[in-house]
Parts: structure tokens; C-alpha cells; sequence
């Protein structure tokens, strides 16, 4: 079918080249060969009267234009396949689809489990894979590449907010940050004065061994702080430090609730103020409708209401 001059099969290979800026790849994309790619990016070009894609040492970048049309190609697909989700109801027990998740090391932990059981459950052919929250996780949300991101509200990632407009939002669930030391250790009190915490060996966490974290930033605010004995690139490596030794650390509470047992650790009130985390799941406004998409959004919110449960049943 052509409108206006222009194959509109072509805008499928168009989204694909934007998305993974690769011509190889873009044709793995959509099944088809390296050669009908770089022909249906020829046909591109000239219909657009523009290079759409240009290299930069090893790279192809999306030129002004490529970069323009990036957005309004995929909300045009879209609202395309949301003509077919209304036309065939989406069903999870039969339907063959992967969802591609962008969240901490710390929301893998607690949510990655229990949300692919409930999937083999339900839904046994969809699939789910995580990666890492990164700081361009945003620009993959709008281009595609990743369906989810769950982060803090709190601290949203820059570009979360320059693509605020284009972002559709619902809470997961909250935590609070909580002390964690070893169960064999010397303190026997359910609190720790603040000079009590300095005193001690601490542990932090520095994501990636490079992202300081909200524990981190607040113990700058503080009048004093303790010795930092080392630093973990995640809280997982951290509380299994802790739980060997006499060295004490500051965590998310739920990790400690449904895990202390694993790391043989136990939590205390954090001796000064610290803020609530808010996690987050994102979407791209345009998979506002997709039925598939509403339907894993479902599947997110009832997994993370079942934390606050299980923390409760197993917190003493």
C-alpha cells in the first residue's frame, strides 16, 4: 500500500534501522535479508530526501531528520498493531511474546523471581528479560527497545524527565531504608545511636562500582560519618559482606525481610532521616492501549503488591 508516494511497508524497515542504528541488525529485526534492508534504506533516503542514517566513525547515527521521524514512525505502528489488539483479544495463555525490562540490581532481586514464576504460571510462552537501569535506559524506552523501566520517583533518571511528556507511569511499590548488621554480632538492641553506627566498620554500595546511592548522599548531609571499609557495586554483595563480619551497612528493608535469613542479617531504624523509596514502573505513552502491554502492567502490580504481604509475614 502507498501513501503519498511512500511504500508503507517501508516505514516497518524505517522504525527498525532508527531503532538499532545497524543495517544487519535491523534486518535480523524484521526477518528479512541484509541486502532487502539496505535497498528498502535506499528507497528511504530518496523518498525523504535525506540520509536518515549517517556514519560517525563505526557507527550510523540518525541524522536531524532520521531523529524527527523516530518517534512519529513508531506512534504510527503502533497505533496500527493497537487496530489488530482490538480486532483479536489478547490472550496470555496462548500468546507468544518477550517484554524487555530495564530496572536495579535490587528490583531484579526482589521482583524478577516471583514475576517470571507468575508467568509460567498464566502465561508459559511469554517471556521476560531484565537488564540493568542504565542512564540511557529512557532514550530505549522511546525508541523501542525496552518495553518497561522501573526506577525511583524520587531520583528519575534526567532524561525521564525531558521525556516526561511522552511517559505513562503507575507506583509498584514502596520501601524504607533500614541498618543492616550480621545476627552474630555484638549489638544485641533493636536501635543504633547514630555515634553507635559511626563508630562501626560501614559498607556501601556504589552501583556499578561507580553510581553513588541515596545512602551515600545522605550520609554527606550528616555531621559525621563512618569509616567506609570498602565499597560493593550492588546491595546483594554488600549484605552477604555483612553477614560474615562485624561491619554494618544501609539497604532497602525489603531485601533484608524476605532475605536476612540467606544473608544472615537483621535490621535496625536508620538513626537519621532518610527518604521513602518509590519505585516506579514506565511505559512509553504510546503502548498506552497495547493489550499486551496493559495486561504485564497488570502482572507488575499484582507481583509487587504481593512483597508488601510476604515482607509482612516474614519481618519479626
Amino acid at each position: 500500500m502507498h501513501l503519498g508516494g511512500l511504500d508503507l511497508n517501508l516505514l516497518i524497515a524505517l522504525d527498525a534501522l532508527l531503532t538499532e542504528r545497524n543495517v544487519t541488525r535491523a534486518a535480523e529485526r524484521i526477518h528479512i535479508s541484509q541486502p532487502g534492508m539496505s535497498a528498502a534504506l535506499q528507497k528511504l533516503r530518496h523518498h525523504f530526501a535525506d540520509q536518515l542514517l549517517e556514519r560517525i566513525g563505526r557507527n550510523l547515527e540518525p541524522t536531524a531528520k532520521g531523529r524527527a521521524l523516530a518517534e512519529s514512525v513508531k506512534t504510527i505502528l503502533s497505533q496500527i498493531s493497537d487496530l489488530n489488539d482490538q480486532a483479536t483479544r489478547f490472550d496470555a495463555a496462548s500468546a507468544r511474546r518477550v517484554f524487555r525490562v530495564s530496572a536495579t540490581t535490587y528490583c531484579c532481586e526482589i521482583l524478577a523471581t516471583p514475576l517470571i514464576s507468575r508467568l509460567r504460571e498464566v502465561a508459559p510462552f511469554i517471556s521476560v528479560q531484565f537488564e540493568e537501569l542504565s542512564a540511557d535506559t529512557a532514550d530505549r524506552v522511546v525508541n523501542g527497545q525496552i518495553d518497561f523501566a522501573i526506577t525511583l520517583s524520587a531520583r528519575l533518571l534526567d532524561k525521564m524527565q525531558v521525556y516526561a511528556a511522552s511517559m505513562r507511569s503507575t507506583k509498584l511499590f514502596t520501601d524504607e531504608f533500614v541498618v543492616a548488621i550480621s545476627k552474630d554480632h555484638t549489638l544485641t538492641a533493636k536501635t543504633i545511636a547514630f555515634d553507635e553506627l559511626c563508630e562501626m566498620g560501614y559498607l556501601e554500595t556504589r552501583f556499578g562500582g561507580v553510581i553513588a546511592g541515596i545512602a551515600e548522599q545522605m550520609w554527606r548531609q550528616q555531621p559525621k560519618q563512618p569509616h567506609t571499609c570498602g565499597w560493593l557495586p550492588n546491595f546483594q554483595l554488600t549484605l552477604n559482606t555483612v553477614g560474615r563480619t562485624d561491619m554494618a551497612t544501609i539497604v532497602p528493608s525489603l531485601l533484608v525481610a524476605m532475605q536476612g535469613d540467606q544473608y544472615n542479617v537483621r535490621s535496625l531504624p536508620v538513626p537519621f532521616e532518610m527518604p521513602i523509596l518509590e519505585e516506579r514502573l514506565y511505559w512509553h505513552r504510546r503502548n498506552e492501549n497495547d493489550a499486551g502491554q496493559v495486561w504485564m502492567r497488570r502482572v507488575f502490580e499484582d507481583v509487587a503488591a504481593s512483597l508488601a504481604i510476604r515482607a509482612q509475614a516474614v519481618s519479626p
